[in-house]
């Protein structure tokens, strides 16, 4: 019986309660098991929603999110016929890769990665999974023994940079394995991307290759870096003739009012975020010293989060030892099955947040 869910973070609502009775307990929480943004999102988003509240509330939203992908293709430079939106880029992985395998397909996804793929490809459309095993010792990608082992595939997922391990390839290597095999389909899910290419200093997205690669579709979301989680938005970025076709099942008011509008007033404001990933590596590379110095194998990461090996293998008496002061880790072990409760990502947070996560490790180790 194959499980009908995949694992996640979240653990965090244990806490606060699903209901929301108490939500005002959030205060209370440090939520470091999901990567959600530790910043708020641009201003702009916060004070029109505020503002206009009660009719974003009560009101029906432009039916195919036209502004919103006129916002998107304009500061992206591409074109709108190449973007499919969607509440969130784990209901297009549903609606779309079911369209795009059949069973018996043979899919290569990266381990470790994001779990939700496995679970889609191997349990929910009955897919042939390859994992194709990154080295436990850096997390780094061969693009050259990618291309190798991409031979024969019918899709290739790759997650860049990847969950759990911050690790990223650049646009110019990904490039070349997907160019070395057009028989087969590349989904490239960008979802931390943007803090990658604010590090190296030029974009590394793939999204603007589409339109010459009919073998490419990019998944990207606006959750992570834009803060946006809790209104769910995220497009595809596709050959004009997927999304065309897409298109033809993609049901109206898939994208709420708010996530409309807190949508395109995020794209307008590059420079809030620009600052935020900005800070957030500096909060990052700061928690990662420390966590080295409580004994910790702490891995390079061009992310919000960070993946850590423990000196013993006792990630869940941690995370557990953790949720007892209301600070929630996520155990690795269901991103691969060569974890062995050994493996923790942490999610950066804020200065004051990152201290007490530092702290409760101490006293674990201690």
């Amino acid at each position: 019986m194959h499980p009908k869910k995949s694992v996640h973070g979240g653990d965090f609502f244990k806490a606060i309660g699903e209901d929301f009775a108490s939500i005002e307990l959030h205060q209370d929480v440090i939520s470091a098991d999901v990567l959600d943004a530790w910043y708020p999102p641009a201003p702009g988003v916060i004070t029109k929603i505020r503002e206009n509240l009660e009719w974003l509330i009560t009101t029906s939203p432009p039916t195919h999110s036209e502004g919103l992908k006129e916002t998107l293709a304009e500061k992206r430079g591409i074109a709108k016929e190449n973007i499919l939106l969607g509440s969130g880029t784990s209901s297009l992985m549903f609606w779309a890769l079911p369209k795009l395998l059949n069973p018996e397909d043979d899919v290569l996804i990266l381990d470790p990665s994001y779990g939700e793929y496995v679970h889609i490809a191997q349990n929910v459309i009955g897919c042939k999974v390859t994992r194709f095993e990154l080295p436990l010792g850096s997390f780094e990608l061969d693009t050259d023994e990618l291309i190798k082992a991409v031979a024969g595939k019918k899709m290739a997922i790759l997650v860049n940079p990847n969950s759990p391990t911050g690790r990223a390839a650049s646009r110019k290597e990904l490039q070349a394995v997907i160019q070395a095999h057009p028989e087969t389909l590349f989904w490239v899910d960008e979802t931390y991307i943007d803090f990658y290419s604010n590090a190296s200093g030029e974009s590394q997205s793939l999204e603007s290759l589409v339109s010459e690669l009919p073998n490419l579709i990019v998944s990207k979301s606006m959750s992570k870096y834009y803060a946006l989680s809790g209104l769910r938005l995220g497009c595809l970025v596709a050959s004009e003739e997927y999304v065309s076709e897409w298109e033809l099942f993609s049901p109206p008011w898939a994208v709420g009012m708010m996530a409309q509008i807190a949508g395109i007033e995020a794209l307008k404001d590059e420079q809030h975020y620009w600052e935020r990933s900005r800070e957030t590596a500096g909060l990052r590379n700061r928690m990662a010293r420390q966590l080295e110095e409580l004994g910790l194998e702490v891995f390079p990461s061009v992310t919000n989060f960070l993946l850590c090996r423990l000196p013993a293998n006792h990630a869940q008496e941690l995370c557990d030892f953790a949720a007892e002061r209301k600070i929630y880790l996520r155990n690795c072990d269901s991103m691969s099955p060569r974890f062995k409760n050994d493996t923790v990502r942490i999610a950066v947070k804020n200065a004051d947040a990152n201290r007490l996560i530092v702290s409760a490790i101490a006293e674990f180790l201690a």
